[in-house]
């Protein structure tokens, strides 16, 4: 374990090691490294200010990785000599940011324990068991992080996280290198849904589909009670996978109703990126089952979203993800 979360919201870990988001994000993709944060110098004295926020951004040479335990990327050298160039590049005195990296660089698991917050180590062994069918025999020392979400079908549910630690400590020290100490990390989805939770007022689902992966989360009363990704590049399939998270937390959308009489959402419910093909999918599967059409996570959707300086239109899941990682800064 480090002192790093991957589940930044309200996690167990996460509540004894971090009270405050840092000011400067990264957002790691396997083609690029983004770099979102306060410009690096003020603006002269009588100069009207310019965006508060500026993006930077690198492509990544095509060896940054090595194949790691299930998939998860490990940092290569040429990984860390882009970093440093983009930290250069962002200027100013940066020494502790949030790191987002893409969902499918992280394994997750639902499982239902008996007092987990009570019983945390027999919690945790149960977990590194449980993730053992996804990493092998042996497991690898593991970046593990969970939290409770709620009451489950037997027990108390538990949602975590999991990625090797060989993986997660080489995103790390590719900053390190460069003098940044990365203070959480987390999935673009998670950090997506820090401003996508918004458009649901707090109780909703949400599907956020950056890359090949597609994640859905249910959040109740504020707090995450769903989460799932699921690898494909069909999205047909990937369609079929939502209608099947949907189908899952339906009955908790509408507590003590009868069996709904449409697949749809029946609740509010959010997307992002605009877009992408998923998005639009699920777009045209609500409206066609009668449901309340997906607000898109969009930055001019947002309500006060600040101004950035730097980004295309193209680059904006990777901004969206970033603002995530910097929501409640100060």
């Amino acid at each position: 374990m480090t002192d790093a979360p991957l589940l930044p919201r309200a996690s167990r870990l996460a509540s004894l090691v971090r009270t405050a988001r840092p000011r400067h994000a990264f957002v790691l993709t396997r083609e690029r490294i983004v770099y979102v944060g306060p410009p690096a110098e003020k603006p002269p004295k009588g100069t009207p200010p310019g965006p508060p926020l500026r993006f930077v951004s690198r492509a990544l040479p095509a060896d940054a990785f090595a194949p790691g335990p299930a998939g998860s990327p490990v940092g290569r050298a040429s990984l860390h000599a882009a970093v440093s160039r983009l930290v250069a590049e962002a200027g100013g005195k940066i020494t502790a940011a949030s790191l987002v990296v893409p969902d499918d660089f992280v394994r997750i698991l639902t499982i239902d324990a008996e007092e987990p917050e009570k019983r945390p180590k027999e919690t945790e062994d149960v977990l590194v068991w449980r993730f053992g069918k996804t990493f092998g025999d042996p497991v690898p020392p593991l970046r593990l992080s969970w939290q409770a979400a709620g009451a489950g079908a037997a027990g108390t549910r538990v949602i975590a996280l999991a990625v090797p630690e060989e993986a997660a400590a080489s995103w790390e020290s590719a900053f390190e290198k460069a003098g940044v100490r990365i203070g959480a990390v987390e999935t673009s989805a998670l950090a997506a849904s820090n401003i996508a939770e918004r458009a649901v007022l707090g109780d909703g689902f949400i599907l956020w589909s950056d890359g090949p992966a597609a994640t859905t989360l249910f959040f109740r009363a504020g707090g995450l009670r769903f989460l799932r990704t699921r690898e494909t590049t069909d999205t047909e399939e990937a369609l079929q996978d939502v209608r099947l998270a949907v189908s899952f937390v339906a009955g908790e959308m509408t507590p003590g109703s009868s069996a709904p009489s449409s697949a749809a959402v029946p609740g509010r419910c959010a997307a992002g990126p605009a877009g992408v093909p998923l998005v639009d999918a699920f777009r045209a599967f609500q409206e066609a089952e009668g449901g309340s059409a997906p607000a898109l996570v969009t930055l001019a959707s947002l309500p006060g979203a600040p101004l950035v300086a730097g980004a295309t239109r193209e680059e904006e899941p990777a901004l969206l993800a970033a603002l995530g990682a910097l929501e409640g800064v100060a």
